[in-house]
């Protein structure tokens, strides 16, 4: 047999596949997008704390390809900021069948799957106002590809576009986002690329966000939280005033990684923020970073505080322009927020540790604070004295301190010129005589020792004994050395 009629033969094979599985592919999507799309109305509803209803309108199937409109349309009663009664967000979307989606061959990508489909939103009341800045097209768009096991892989795409009032102008030159799923839909791995932000101010205030990445692995619980990892990465900031450079940050940085324990009651979490230098008009104040560990918070309690944070953040937009301008009336209702959950938070005593670094040209400083809540449900006995109410709140705190005098020095210098514009020899002594001031009062009271020009503090409360850099007092000796200084209530 000619190994041309075999080539033509295997052609013909391959043609019959490919069409049976596209008319396969078709008539199951007809059959299942409902299914589907019902779905994440009621993922969405659960979200959102109202009602949203989704819709397949204008189904046309084709033999290689369908098309339909999904409706996304909230409850007339619901309420969501920035959807009127009436206005529903609106998606064009066009399914390639497999086994092998035209769309992925036409990127390159000759894998079979089941299906490969392109959204883009619908320009309606709703969406005008984001087609508009981005001058006629797509706000967002994605590219989905669905394997067989129901797997989806993600390619989202945001448009450049541009925002301007009265005080600014925004520009943005957009992002893409790569998502992958499992088929339940409860592990997520993403990386995302936004490219240079720009805000410009009447003033002359220009601030650049030039390139910042993105990337996690997330997994659902059975909260109504995440975990996993996560990563932001901004190489650099810049703030100019005038076309003169204000300041300059390199490097920021922010990572985090939460878990929960296998019976999962308890929550654990590290984050990070960090960045390399921080320069304000030309004076080097060096860099550092802010670590935040976190361990046996009670899962339970946090996932109730934190559908009391997105109420709290809903009553906010829902409030009058002048609420949302006054500062006092949201810190008085998060504050509220936080008291009323407070006690729920301490089952379980949990422990917080905090490490605050910072690095400049002339030392290194490090701050370090421990401190576990104790279960403030736990009964306590009404005569209980003192010490016995502060152990029913706190059960183990502590700070350490290490601060080279130099490097203090070195950044009240770098302050005073930056803020009121002193000369460096000026700055400099007037930062000397600044610390040097505080030094020697530390010094009077004993809250710090001094070792190799660095002054040191190490202060520990347990179970009614304060320890202040190696000496163990009661709260009652501490009070009679002290008075009233640094005394917990």
């Amino acid at each position: 047999m000619k190994k041309s009629t075999i080539a033509v033969g295997v052609i013909i094979a391959l043609g019959i596949v490919w069409t049976g599985g596209a008319w396969y592919t078709g008539k199951q999507l007809e059959k299942n997008v409902d299914v589907a799309v019902n779905k994440l109305a009621a993922d969405a509803s659960k979200k959102l704390g109202a009602n949203i209803h989704s819709t397949v309108k204008d189904f046309h199937r084709g033999l290689f390809s369908s098309h339909f409109v999904l409706d996304i349309t909230p409850d007339k009663d619901a309420d969501i900021a920035g959807i009127k009664p009436g206005q529903s967000l609106q998606l064009n979307v066009d399914v390639d069948h497999g086994p092998f989606p035209l769309a992925r061959i036409g990127s390159g990508n000759i894998l079979p799957a089941m299906a490969a489909a392109k959204l883009s939103l619908v320009n309606n009341a709703l969406t005008k106002p984001l087609f508009d800045l981005t001058k006629g097209k797509s706000p967002v768009s994605a590219q989905v590809s669905f394997a067989w096991d129901g797997a989806t892989s993600s390619d989202i795409t945001i448009a450049s576009g541009e925002y301007k009032d009265k005080s600014c102008l925004l520009t943005f030159d957009g992002a893409v986002y790569h998502i992958d799923a499992n088929a339940a839909l409860d592990a997520f791995d993403y990386d995302a690329k936004s490219q240079k932000i720009t805000v410009l101010s009447q003033t002359g205030a220009e601030v650049v966000i030039p390139v910042t990445t993105l990337s996690g692995h997330l997994k659902k619980t059975p909260f109504d939280f995440m975990t996993g990892d996560q990563q932001v990465n901004a190489d650099n900031i810049s703030v100019s005033a005038n076309g003169k450079s204000v300041a300059e940050v390199k490097n920021l940085s922010f990572n985090m990684h939460s878990d929960l324990s296998a019976d999962n009651k308890k929550l654990d979490a590290k984050a990070e923020y960090a960045l390399a230098s921080l320069n304000v008009q030309g004076q080097d104040f060096g860099g550092g970073k802010i670590a935040l560990d976190l361990a046996s918070l009670d899962a339970a309690a946090f996932n109730d505080f934190m559908k009391a944070y997105r109420q709290f953040g809903k009553e906010i937009l829902a409030s009058t322009p002048a609420q949302q301008e006054d500062a006092d009336y949201i810190r008085g209702k998060l504050a509220n927020l936080i008291m009323s959950h407070g006690s729920k938070l301490k089952k379980g005593e949990p422990e917080v540790k905090w490490l605050i670094n910072w690095k400049n040209a002339k030392g290194e400083a490090t701050l370090n604070l421990d401190y576990q809540a104790a279960d403030a449900n736990k009964a306590l006995d009404a005569s209980a004295g003192e010490t016995a109410a502060l152990d029913s709140q706190i059960k183990y705190v502590a700070g350490k301190l290490v601060l080279p005098v130099d490097m203090a020095v070195e950044t009240g210098k770098n302050f005073i010129i930056v803020a009121d514009h002193k000369t460096e020899e000026s700055a400099k002594a007037q930062a000397t005589q600044a610390v040097n001031g505080l030094v020697a009062l530390g010094n009077m009271f004993k809250l710090i020792t001094m070792e190799n020009n660095t002054v040191k503090m190490d202060v520990q409360y347990r179970q009614g004994y304060i320890t202040l850099n190696g000496k163990k007092m009661s709260l009652e000796e501490f009070r009679q050395q002290y008075g009233k200084l640094g005394l917990p209530h």
